[in-house]
């Protein structure tokens, strides 16, 4: 039953947020690559690669500046509630490196939110998913989200 709902999403159709920027194709499948997808062609592949009986993965990349410096880093979000349970969804937040590749800073388990407050310059980003009590918060510390 769990095949009916099943997509297949093409690169263009998920590379942003309809309200932010958005990144070409080329570099939208470069961070798909960084964030640890198989990109094949238009397709993408996640945790439903690990069992061909699982519903496919629905895939969305935010483009959000969460440094302040005017360049997009990127929350990819990975919707498969057969890999993620109550949750239904994972996420990996990604950068730009000064040599022009993706680099993960953080990845984890529900759905993300970014807050107005900072942390050394850097958003803070709410996760978490349903039944939780508190959401956790990741702040920057200087390398990477936790």
């Amino acid at each position: 039953m769990h095949r009916l709902f099943a997509t297949t999403l093409v690169l263009a159709a998920a590379t942003a947020h309809a309200e932010g920027p958005s990144f070409p194709a080329a570099e939208t499948a470069a961070i798909y690559q960084a964030a640890g997808f198989t990109v094949q062609g238009d397709k993408i592949s996640g945790c439903d690669a690990t069992d061909p009986e699982w519903p496919r993965s629905s895939f969305f990349v935010e483009a959000v500046d969460l440094s302040g410096d005017g360049k997009p880093e990127a929350i990819v979000s990975e919707g498969n509630v057969a890999c993620y349970g109550r949750d239904e969804q994972g996420f990996t937040i990604l950068a730009k490196g000064p040599d022009g590749k993706w680099r993960k800073l953080a990845t984890g388990s529900g759905v993300t939110l970014v807050l107005k407050t900072r942390t050394q310059g850097w958003l803070d980003v709410e996760y978490g998913g349903p039944g939780m009590q508190q959401q956790p918060v990741l702040r920057w510390d200087g390398t990477a989200y936790r």
